[in-house]
């Protein structure tokens, strides 16, 4: 009935199942590689934003100390529209 499907490798089956393991064992490692880096790129870009969001702000009040309140304004809300533009785009 089923010509030339007579003969079958003795032991294929254990061989498929070994590659199977061995691949999801790959997988299941890169996979946490790439969590690990999205983890560490996230927590970066957080104490970036945090340091450039200190800067602007202590920017703002040096200037607006010193007779520059249009300067100061502007920078302090360039930095607010940012800092809520930012909240709402991630919700």
């Amino acid at each position: 009935m089923f010509q030339g499907y007579e003969t079958v490798l003795p032991g294929s089956a254990e061989r498929i199942l070994t590659m199977v393991e061995k691949e999801q064992e790959h997988r299941m490692h890169w996979e946490g590689a790439a969590l690990t880096v999205a983890t560490r790129e996230t927590l970066l870009g957080q104490w970036f934003g945090l340091l450039i969001a200190a800067i602007c702000i202590g920017s703002a009040v040096f200037l607006a100390m010193n007779e520059h309140q249009w300067v100061a304004g502007v920078l302090a809300g360039a930095s607010a529209i940012g800092l809520v533009g930012r909240f709402i785009r991630r919700n």
